[in-house]
């Protein structure tokens, strides 16, 4: 009879209830199955069928367009290639995701339908976005015909004169066979170290997009050797070797450029950061350009000093990130000079001679403890570099000598600064106790980058 308590009519409501205190209580699971059971006793309420799609997409994978979807994975189905079906699937979705004239009574169940449909359409926008998203483009293995390093361009590149990331010198860009896979050697990662890598992946993910949305012309003004456009400061560099952990280059993307920013960049005689700009304009995206002014050190004038008196000079156009390492931290004394000197915490290179084969200059790493002083200089602590690891340092302790002490006449010994992070250790980590540091290894000799 109508109205009986029993009549499935009545226990499809009861289900939708208990539904609804589910979703208000955060059981999602409980209440799709509250809703299910609803719409198999009354096949057709309206808010059963919406509760029952709105669950299923809120309990779907979110880090899966396909499954937020509710996309079959059947490879043989028209959805898993067609565009046109998979339109025609997510508009039928979202159809089912409106709650109707009944919803009123159900908030909750209200409230999940409307996120429900927000993660469709995200979901949808990134499948659309990926499905567009152009092939990468075929590789080729080249190497230095200087240091013998090995790099993978973009093959429209075979043929280019190109400059050595470890070595600056410049080289005809020819086809060698790629480098056999690596041995699976390597000791097991704490879970610090893991989410380190996976930082680091994600960096390298973000970098292959903007670098596939980059044309022809801006990649070989990227890449070849500037000969003219003295105005001009374009990057002849190539990738260089991974870091261990940390992704420096996400430090340096074209959204980190901003107006009134002090950046260090590479110089032409050894590649190492000891140059400064100011950035005066930054346009990102598929051109990159930035108007700089070189900071000249004071009073001589000179660029390539690291630390002391600067003042703003000559304006030249920059085209590529690449050229940059890091914002420095610095003073603002006037309206147009600034003063540099190393920062507590922070990690420079002091000159320590020569290679006796290659002749290039060789450095010490050291951490400095304190701020500078002009009356009692800066302490500091040597840094040694961990076996086993590329860019990875710890403190060189030497008993009475751990801490020593950069006077005001030895600022000179200095060359650059080079942007480190501090590594987390987990109970099991294979690193030495003690702080340990990852450095940049765009700022780390070619002699120091071998595991």
């Amino acid at each position: 009879m109508p109205g009986d308590a029993s009549s499935p009519t009545s226990t499809a409501a009861a289900a939708l209830a208990q539904a609804e205190a589910d979703l208000s209580a955060g059981r999602l699971r409980a209440a799709q199955r509250q809703a299910r059971r609803a719409a198999r006793l009354d096949p057709g309420s309206a808010v059963a069928s919406v509760l029952l799609a709105a669950t299923s997409v809120l309990l779907a994978d979110a880090g899966s367009p396909r499954a937020t979807l509710l996309l079959p994975e059947d490879p043989k189905s028209s959805l898993a290639s067609d565009p046109d079906a998979i339109r025609r699937h997510y508009k039928s979705l979202s159809r089912s995701l409106r709650p109707g004239d009944g919803a009123s009574s159900y908030p909750a169940a209200a409230a999940a339908a409307q996120e429900a449909l927000r993660r469709a359409a995200d979901a949808y926008a990134a499948l659309k976005e990926e499905r567009e998203a152009p092939p990468p483009p075929p590789t080729f293995w080249t190497a230095c015909a200087g240091c013998r390093l090995l790099h993978e361009f973009d093959r429209q590149y075979v043929g280019f004169r190109l400059t050595c990331p470890s070595c600056r010198r410049s080289f005809l860009a020819a086809e060698v066979p790629p480098p056999p896979p690596p041995k699976k050697h390597k000791p097991e990662k704490t879970l610090a170290e893991m989410q380190l890598q996976l930082a680091k992946r994600k960096g390298k993910d973000q970098r292959a997009a903007q670098s596939s949305s980059s044309d022809d012309s801006d990649e070989q003004s990227e890449l070849e050797v500037p000969e003219e456009e003295p105005d001009s400061y374009h990057s002849g560099q190539m990738a260089v070797e991974d870091s261990d952990f940390y992704n420096f280059d996400a430090d340096r993307m074209e959204k980190c450029f901003k107006r009134g920013q002090v950046w260090a960049l590479y110089g032409d005689d050894d590649g190492m950061p000891r140059h400064y700009a100011l950035v005066e304009t930054a346009l990102p995206g598929r051109q990159f350009r930035a108007q700089i002014r070189w900071l000249e050190h004071q009073p001589d004038g000179k660029e390539g000093k690291p630390c002391g008196a600067f003042k703003v000079g000559r304006e030249v156009t920059v085209h590529s990130v690449n050229v940059f390492s890091h914002l420095v931290a610095c003073e603002k004394v006037a309206r147009e000079a600034y003063r540099v000197y190393p920062k507590k915490g922070s990690v420079w290179a002091l000159y320590a001679g020569e290679y006796i084969d290659t002749g290039r200059p060789k450095y010490d790493f050291v951490v400095f403890l304190s701020g500078y002083s002009e009356v009692h200089g800066i302490s500091f602590g040597y840094l040694e570099k961990v076996e086993g690891f590329r860019s990875i340092f710890t403190r060189r302790e030497i008993g009475v000598r751990a801490v020593q002490y950069l006077r005001e006449g030895d600022v000179g010994l200095l060359s650059h600064q080079t942007p480190a992070r501090k590594v987390s250790k987990g109970e099991a980590s294979t690193l030495p106790p003690g702080d340990c540091w990852e450095l940049d290894p765009a700022s780390l000799p070619a002699e120091l980058l071998h595991a």
